[in-house]
């Protein structure tokens, strides 16, 4: 399995659907930056702290190079930073889904995939039959942001009806 770094939004939205494990399943090991995991711990409203000790498959590990994290902070929040520096430090997949923050991972060559890349994969194993219902309650409940054209796309894409 490959060394995983992971943004915030990911790990809310795996947790939130009661899914995590599909995290472990598929990478084993999930490594997030202090900052990341202060976002879990400690969330803006509406979203709901998360205990990290409950997921031991997650480890917290700071990023070495503080000047590129200062560097992508700049335009970034600081979770972002850090998970694109640490991810780049490791030679990490980075799991994120962010437009700015993939495009900076683009930009820096470091492989990345977001959320429904991660349900694609799983239904492709087998770990998940539909990823429709949990991409629909994303979008209600969570306030998860997926443009329509990309639901439909990526529906089709998965053998699912839009």
């Amino acid at each position: 399995m490959s060394i995983v770094v992971s943004d915030t939004s990911p790990i809310r939205a795996f947790h939130f659907l009661r899914q995590i494990s599909l995290l472990q399943r598929l990478f084993g090991a999930v490594i997030i930056p202090p900052a990341v995991a202060n976002e879990l711990i400690h969330p803006a409203h509406p979203f709901e702290p998360l205990d990290l000790s409950v997921i031991p498959f997650v480890e917290v590990r700071a990023p070495h190079d503080q000047q590129r994290v200062a560097h992508y902070a700049n335009s970034l929040d600081i979770g972002e930073a850090e998970a694109i520096t640490l991810a780049a430090e490791l030679g990490a997949l980075l799991l994120i889904d962010e437009i700015d923050g993939r495009a900076a991972a683009a930009a820096a060559g470091i492989p990345f995939v977001g959320v429904l890349g991660v349900l694609a994969r799983a239904k492709r194993e087998h770990l998940i039959d539909e990823v429709r219902p949990l991409i629909d309650r994303l979008r209600t409940e969570l306030r998860f942001r997926i443009a329509e054209k990309l639901y439909k796309e990526f529906l089709e894409a998965n053998g699912e009806k839009v």
